[in-house]
């Protein structure tokens, strides 16, 4: 390992808790290996007897820096590579009660405390200092610098060094008093081989990559070069994946040979559009860049001449003030992207891939990114060959609206037009003619094909035809999502949330305007996808056991992984998390402005709220406690930093005690994370918050042990809502969504409509089932694969065995009345199982396949998508 520690290594750390190690020929000292097992203990891992003894062969200087490198690794999985200094920094003690007494305070400082002269409060002289750089003049009886790690007045970092700070009375213990759950560590053998296991994982996804699954795709490709162009499989389900694949991998191998390779995989414009973006360094998710640009707008016209001196005239007497420039933002998106140099060979084989392809598709893809095409054709000059490639340049001219002479390009009407047209007239039968050569779109506009029959019983039996023949063509997350949405559409619902594309998460809603279903469409069509679900899992390899958890009906099958945040867990968007009761929820957050960048400030706030969504409270900058009748805190601050200079940042955190907060009648605690100004959440060095359960407040602020979740920060929108915390329930709700909000000066009580919109919104969706649950497609597969399938959960351990000549059907169903059902033992006879866990808190034989939501124990456990493929 030692230097070439990379970032494959890391992500197969990080995912499955394997380290890579070299047989040595030394013998390691007792006393290092203790203090190898003290560091990791201290970020929540212990080492497995078999990596333990791997280190124990290593050299003195080996395992100095291996272990490291790895606890580096770790620590930055959790947010426990910086250091935690809030602005008070005895936090949670000495907050100040009362947050308008201290604001007066700092505007009086600001305005009226001068150096060298009486403090203006208490008039003492010789305790006032001047800090730098800001130039404040703090006095050290008022304000205590024993507490605070900025400048009291202004809030923004200054020099430490000046004797206004003092050392505090800080607890020193070195890590609190807890109850600690820790991850295992397991040896890794064969480092090319989890590389290409986890590789061909990536190739099977049926949805689009995360941003951490295409980051580690990325660092394989990277190490492993042209090895992966022999990894490959023979179909790659997912259009963008084939461009994060095949676009980092023409960045590493030789370009021509590659894309000979990848024209395989490209069967449409979009797929070398997007390709090519990712070649470039761009998102293939063709999504568009937003650009803010700060103008300046000039003053109003001012009136004539008479009128003027009118005005001047009220100006000196003070009465008026003449109208001065302002600068404004101004946003604008750009679907462009920077295109990295294509060498001539490359340039002929994508205008010769793109000649292969059908005339009218051709022109009609492209046409769907038109902005992208015009800019790309400036690079790929595709009139200079025109004599070679005709369909190119008829495409390219389409796609400019004109001919090089100029001569205007001919009118088309694409596949897309012709089913709006089809919907306009009413016409089911003329859509489902169009929609089955294409069996994607198909199973997508197959309620909107159904509400276009109406109640023509015929015109019905033509779409659910034509459905049912189709299924087998239909891709696994699409079947999925009709397998929860179909049940729902037999009544209305009040409320429909979409899910736009775009870099973050904004669910948009709509009043539910549209016309049930009528039920024996629903019972047809939700029977076929169930019939093709569980024969394509029973194709995969069985298992005699088969473990779930019910606590996963809570977790949300993934979809829209595209903007799901960058986190230390991979918890699917709208999920359900059950938190113990008594300990204290401890939020935090970092960011870091990049050297020599803008001053930013975000904040870390708190809004609580009854059952009803009427709002009863904020912790925030603006109000650092939020105290309960008995004076008692709900929640309070560690105060606001305004600045986050490089390289170190700035840190806050919120405390939140959960039982106080219920005695008080709340029901839910929102988690708001507000730009309140300067860049946004995408362009700062970096910036993520989390969330830990603590019993002990006292010593360290961050306790790397108790990070229940860390997620980054990302997009350019101002207010961002990670999660919700149900008191009354004691569980959390993960959102992962984002609100546009202002440009500036964003805070809870400006976010207050957005906060009861989308938040009540968003938990209502996901609580009605039409997202599926991580539960039901473990079921799933376990009653397509498995003979025995115990489920854990509520106190019990229930078994279900597979009679003799049941169908999957049949034991699906059985399993979800509870038919049959007899106490049983999660205990394995030896033989591989198939498990879908919470917390990976059994030890599974060799061979086994294991989900877990936190890994725990489970070592190299698969991925929440990988159960879709």
């Amino acid at each position: 390992m030692g230097a070439t520690f990379t970032a494959t290594r890391e992500a197969l750390l990080r995912r499955q808790g394997l380290v890579f190690v070299a047989p040595g020929r030394a013998t390691a000292s007792e006393r290092h290996l203790q203090a190898i097992e003290l560091e990791l203990a201290q970020l929540g891992y212990v080492a497995s007897r078999r990596l333990r003894q791997r280190l124990a062969t290593l050299a003195p200087d080996e395992l100095a820096l291996q272990p490291r490198l790895v606890a580096a690794a770790l620590a930055a999985q959790v947010g426990a590579n910086v250091r935690y200094t809030p602005l008070f920094r005895r936090f949670p003690e000495d907050v100040p009660r009362d947050t308008s007494e201290l604001y007066l305070r700092k505007l009086l400082s600001h305005f009226l405390q001068a150096e060298g002269q009486p403090c203006v409060f208490c008039r003492r002289v010789g305790t006032t200092h001047v800090l730098s750089p800001c130039m404040h003049v703090v006095c050290d009886h008022c304000f205590d610098g024993a507490n605070y790690s900025a400048c009291p007045v202004c809030e923004h970092h200054v020099d430490r060094d000046s004797p206004f700070f003092k050392p505090g009375r800080l607890l020193q213990r070195s890590l609190p008093r807890e109850k600690v759950r820790f991850k295992l560590l397991d040896l890794g053998e064969d480092l090319p081989a989890a590389a290409r296991a986890l590789f061909e994982s990536f190739c099977a996804r049926t949805q689009v990559m995360s941003p951490v699954d295409a980051g580690d795709l990325g660092a394989i490709a990277d190490e492993f070069g042209e090895q992966v162009l022999a990894w490959l499989p023979d179909e790659i389900a997912v259009r963008e994946n084939v461009a994060r694949i095949f676009g980092a991998l023409l960045r590493k191998c030789n370009a021509p040979a590659t894309f000979a390779v990848a024209r395989a995989h490209l069967a449409t414009a979009t797929d070398v559009l997007r390709t090519l973006a990712v070649f470039s360094g761009a998102d293939p998710s063709l999504q568009g860049e937003v650009v803010r640009r700060r103008v300046q707008q000039p003053a109003p016209e001012q009136p004539a001449a008479g009128g003027l001196q009118a005005r001047l005239k009220k100006v000196f007497a003070g009465q008026e003030r003449l109208p001065k420039a302002r600068t404004v933002t101004v946003v604008t998106h750009k679907y462009r992207f920077k295109v990295a140099p294509l060498p001539r060979p490359l340039r002929r084989a994508v205008l010769a891939h793109l000649e292969s392809m059908h005339p009218d598709g051709l022109v009609e893809d492209m046409l769907r990114h038109r902005s992208y095409w015009q800019w790309l054709g400036q690079f790929l000059h595709p009139h200079e060959f025109a004599g070679r490639f005709p369909k190119v340049a008829r495409a390219f001219a389409t796609v400019r609206k004109k001919a090089p002479d100029g001569t205007p390009a001919p009118r088309f009407v694409g596949f897309y037009a012709a089913i709006e047209a089809a919907a306009r007239a009413g016409d089911a039968a003329a859509m489902v003619e169009r929609l089955q050569a294409r069996p994607g779109e198909l199973g997508r506009r197959f309620d909107h094909a159904l509400r276009v029959a109406g109640a023509d019983a015929g015109a019905q039996d033509v779409v659910i035809s034509a459905f049912v023949a189709a299924a087998p063509r239909l891709a696994n997350p699409l079947l999925l999502t009709l397998h929860g949405h179909l049940p729902a559409r037999g009544r209305p619902t009040a409320l429909r949330v979409f899910w736009p594309k775009g870099q973050v998460t904004k669910g948009t809603s709509a009043p539910d305007r549209r016309a049930p279903l009528a039920p024996r469409a629903i019972a047809a069509a939700g029977a076929a996808v169930e019939r093709e679900l569980l024969r394509r899992l029973a194709d995969k390899p069985g298992f005699e056991t088969c473990v779930l958890d019910e606590g996963l009906r809570d977790v949300v099958v993934p979809f829209n992984e595209r903007t799901a945040s960058r986190a230390a867990v991979s918890l699917p968007r709208g999920s359900r998390v059950a938190l113990p009761a008594g300990e204290v929820v401890r939020l935090f957050l970092h960011w870091c402005q990049p050297e020599a960048g803008q001053t930013t400030d975000i904040d870390l706030s708190v809004a609580f709220y009854d059952e009803s969504w009427e709002y009863v409270g904020v912790c925030s900058y603006y109000q650092l406690r939020f105290d309960g009748p008995d004076g008692q805190p709900i929640a309070q601050s560690s105060g606001d930093l305004r600045s986050a200079p490089f390289p170190d940042g700035a840190a806050e955190f919120v405390d939140v005690h959960r039982e106080r907060a219920k005695a008080r009648g709340i029901r839910y605690a929102v988690t708001v994370v507000n730009n309140y100004a300067g860049l946004a959440f995408s362009r700062l060095e970096r910036a993520w918050a989390g969330m830990m359960l603590r019993s002990d407040l006292g010593g360290q602020h961050f306790d790397a042990r108790k990070v229940e979740l860390k997620f980054d920060l990302q997009g350019d929108n101002g207010v961002f809502m990670p999660l919700v915390l149900d008191v009354a329930e004691s569980t959390m709700h993960w959102l992962d969504v984002y609100s546009t909000g202002q440009f500036e000066m964003n805070n809870v009580a400006t976010s207050n409509k957005a906060i009861t919109k989308i938040c009540p919104e968003m938990i209502g969706y996901f609580a009605s089932g039409v997202r599926i649950s991580m539960f039901e497609l473990a079921l799933l597969h376990a009653a397509a694969r498995g003979r025995q399938v115990i489920v854990r959960g509520a106190g019990r351990v229930r078994g279900f065995a597979r009679m003799a000549n049941e169908s999957a059907e049949q034991f699906l169903r059985r399993i979800r009345a509870g038919e049959g059902a007899t106490p049983s033992s999660p205990a394995a006879s030896g033989a591989p199982v198939f498990a879908a866990l919470v917390h990976g808190d059994l030890e599974l034989p060799p061979g086994s396949v294991c989900y877990a939501l936190f890994r725990d124990r489970v070592i190299a456990p698969i991925a929440a998508s990988d159960l879709l493929s």
